[in-house]
């Protein structure tokens, strides 16, 4: 186990390197430098040493409230463990999302990296994170899909979430950009907006080629690799895929042993069904 130690780091020290947040707000900073200088630091920055560097993992908005009241010294538990980017990640996000200081969509960004970084599906970031479920999770990625000045939207408040996720999940980015617009413009309530989706998506299956015209399909078979697949019924979206796969992963890591073949997994689930 690495060695942590609380120690006053001189502030000129401190390197500030991979960070969740986009940006410091100007007006909160003010105001938590002038309590800075009047009560000191009250909690701790988290850092890690670099050779004869300390970075700091967490405390990013301390350390600049610091600086602007002239502290030369800072009080900073120091670990020897240089924290791989999915710790890092890990660790600011359990940290920010505890003191819900995050915006929605740096929240977000933060997420996707941590599940790019790690190789976690959204089940297992679920549980380091203790919370939200890997459902959600899923969802707030597919706010992903949005353009950055719309993103900057949802967080300041302009687009609801519900009506963000509503036009992200519409396929045509002509579409999308035409939908924001019109939200923005308040000419589309969410509720008219989750129908206009809801019909326009109505719209595209009955322009798809009639089932009576197509070679009917009882599954459909996705191949893994090295000899394995798996098969789903047809018409099923990728959204609802991936939210029922990641509702079975959390079933499976619950069961033992690991080495359990999939035929006495799969009897045992269909058991717990009875």
């Amino acid at each position: 186990m690495a060695d942590t130690s609380l120690q006053p780091t001189p502030v000129k020290c401190i390197s500030v390197r991979r960070n969740i947040r986009d940006l410091l707000v100007e007006e909160e900073q003010v105001a938590l430098a002038q309590s800075v200088k009047v009560n000191g630091i009250l909690v701790p920055l988290l850092g890690h040493r670099e050779g004869d560097a300390v970075v700091v993992d967490d405390g990013h908005r301390r350390l600049d409230a610091a600086k602007r009241a002239g502290l030369e010294t800072i009080p900073m538990l120091v670990s020897d463990h240089v924290p791989t980017p999915a710790e890092l990640l890990t660790l600011q996000l359990v940290a920010n999302c505890a003191r819900s200081g995050l915006k929605t969509m740096e929240r977000v960004r933060a997420i996707d990296g941590l599940m790019r970084e790690s190789g976690w599906p959204a089940s297992e970031v679920s549980r380091r994170l203790g919370g939200p479920s890997a459902a959600t999770i899923s969802k707030l990625l597919a706010l992903l899909v949005l353009p950055r000045e719309v993103q900057d939207l949802i967080d300041a408040g302009r687009i609801p979430m519900s009506s963000a996720y509503a036009i992200a999940t519409v396929s045509d980015a002509a579409e999308r950009e035409r939908l924001i617009g019109e939200v923005l413009e308040g000419r589309l309530t969410r509720d008219k907006l989750v129908a206009a989706v809801k019909a326009r998506k109505g719209d595209n299956r009955r322009a798809q080629p009639s089932k009576r015209s197509m070679p009917r399909r009882t599954r459909v078979v996705v191949p893994l690799g090295d000899g394995c697949s798996f098969a789903v019924k047809p018409g099923i979206t990728l959204q609802t895929f991936i939210t029922r796969l990641q509702d079975l992963l959390e079933r499976f890591s619950g069961l033992e042993p690991q080495d359990m073949e999939m035929a006495d997994v799969a009897g045992l689930m269909t058991a717990s069904k009875g």
